[in-house]
């Protein structure tokens, strides 16, 4: 009879801990958090995926645990915390352990403001089909809260049915109900999602019903992943969860149950970083699609030496009109717009690069580092150098 495969318990060489990861859902931010801490204090950190549950035996036990709550940990968990192993909690499904999670509330609530800063007056949450029994329930109705507290009307959407779940294969049908679900609702509108796939699938849905994305669907996802958001074909907006942040707070949190501090009685809330803005949700919301074209494609073209004429020629349409609708829908000239973004984009290179003043005023579209600074200065109020000297030292900003 052949003998049944087994695998070597994974413990520590001596004076070192043993840490298992018991995850269900790899972030790569997550994990960077995790291994940053593990490395400083020196714990051997054998991962679950490269091992089957069957292969520990009744001896093993590690040090302390970080785990996701899902059917292929629990037998594993359980036996663990019967044990008495420290364990960290890493989804607030059922929490029952010291939990490390995401404020999903101050999720939700970022998500509204970076519609409302954009103009949104109209928005809405695409949910799942179990949303009144999900984790993500709690950031839906902050979203929809704060939302309404900025004075936008907001809803609740979804294209799955409860106990119907459609394949997502089925994209025509899915997509008509979409369709309907916008149809009941106000242009332009803000739609926010529970992760960052999701999004993408809104993206799609708008595409084959000829919505523009963002012109009159501003779309925004959660999880900032790099891989979905900025190489999708319209690249997508998406709350940063701060998951580094979480990885890494689990682990000082473990390590303070493995020195024996007892759990916290509430669970450990990671704020979001905040929202990565890319094209889903660059735009102003403007009930005129034109307008929001031409903003659009100004904002696109900020280097280059832009003119009225050409942002008209650009867009397909007069520059009577653009300039009629500019002063209409924006209160300004489309050259006072101009300069505005482009002073807006130069506070944010000087805030957030090494970058001198010559090569901003390239990246925006200024003739020369002398005219740049002369526009700022008059738009600011200091210098660019004095802007980030003051942005450097932690002063208050304009």
């Amino acid at each position: 009879m052949t003998k049944a495969f087994s695998i070597a318990n994974p413990q520590a060489p001596p004076g070192r801990r043993t840490v298992l990861l018991a995850l269900v859902h790899y972030f790569e931010s997550l994990l960077a958090g995790i291994y940053d801490h593990a490395k400083a204090a020196g714990w051997n950190v054998p991962d679950l995926r490269y091992y089957r549950h069957q292969a520990f035996s009744r001896a093993f036990k590690p040090d302390g645990v970080m785990f996701h709550p899902h059917p292929d940990t629990a037998p594993l968990v359980k036996r663990f915390f019967r044990g008495g192993v420290p364990l960290v909690q890493l989804r607030d499904i059922t929490p029952q352990r010291c939990c490390v999670v995401q404020d999903q509330e101050a999720t939700g609530r970022a998500a509204a403001e970076h519609f409302a800063e954009r103009g949104f007056r109209n928005m809405a949450f695409l949910h799942s089909e179990d949303y009144e029994h999900c984790q993500f329930k709690p950031i839906g109705q902050s979203f929809v809260e704060r939302a309404r507290e900025l004075g936008a009307r907001a809803d609740l959407i979804s294209v799955q049915r409860p106990g119907r779940v459609l394949p997502w294969t089925r994209f025509g049908t899915l997509a008509k109900r979409f369709a309907k679900e916008v149809s009941r609702l106000h242009l332009p509108l803000g739609i926010f999602t529970f992760h960052d796939l999701m999004a993408l699938r809104i993206c799609q849905f708008c595409e084959a019903f000829g919505l523009s994305v963002p012109e009159q669907v501003g779309v925004l996802g959660i999880g900032n992943d790099p891989y979905k958001c900025d190489y999708a074909p319209t690249p997508l907006s998406s709350v940063d969860p701060n998951f580094y942040r979480q990885g890494q707070v689990a682990a000082e949190r473990l390590e303070r149950l493995m020195d024996g501090e007892p759990a916290p009685a509430e669970p450990i809330l990671i704020p979001p970083t905040g929202v990565a803005g890319r094209q889903s949700t660059d735009v102003l919301a403007l009930p005129d699609v034109e307008t929001a074209r031409a903003l659009r494609y100004m904002w696109e073209h900020l280097a280059e030496p832009l003119s009225v004429g050409g942002v008209a020629d650009a867009v397909a349409i007069s520059r009577r009109k653009l300039e009629r609708h500019f002063r209409k829908y924006l209160g300004r000239s489309v050259t006072e717009e101009l300069t505005r973004k482009r002073i807006e984009r130069s506070c944010e290179l000087l805030k957030g690069t090494d970058l001198t003043g010559r090569d901003i005023a390239r990246q925006i579209g200024f003739d020369t580092q002398t005219y740049f600074g002369r526009v700022f200065r008059k738009a600011m109020g200091m210098t660019p150098g004095q802007y980030r000297l003051a942005h450097i030292a932690g002063g208050a900003l304009p």
